[in-house]
């Protein structure tokens, strides 16, 4: 599988740190240990990326989902 890496990385939180998710692959990792409520924005950012790693989303895209996800559980530094 080949690396699909977001324009830009997305800083996040950790539980007890912060956390700088640079591809697709991290934010997917990142999401199976979601440190918040797992709502809509969650369960579409999961799928998006998901998407973008079999190739049917781009990596903008899933970024977009992810940084939507984490603003909304207050988790975007």
């Amino acid at each position: 599988m080949s690396e699909k890496r977001f324009p830009s990385p997305v800083r996040v939180v950790s539980p007890n740190s912060s956390l700088i998710v640079s591809t697709v692959w991290e934010a997917v990792e990142y999401l199976k240990r979601w440190p918040s409520k797992r709502g809509r924005d969650y369960r579409v950012a999961r799928q998006h990326c998901l998407d973008a790693l079999d190739g049917l989303r781009s990596p903008r895209a899933a970024q977009a989902s992810f940084i939507t996800a984490a603003k909304t559980a207050g988790l975007l530094v």
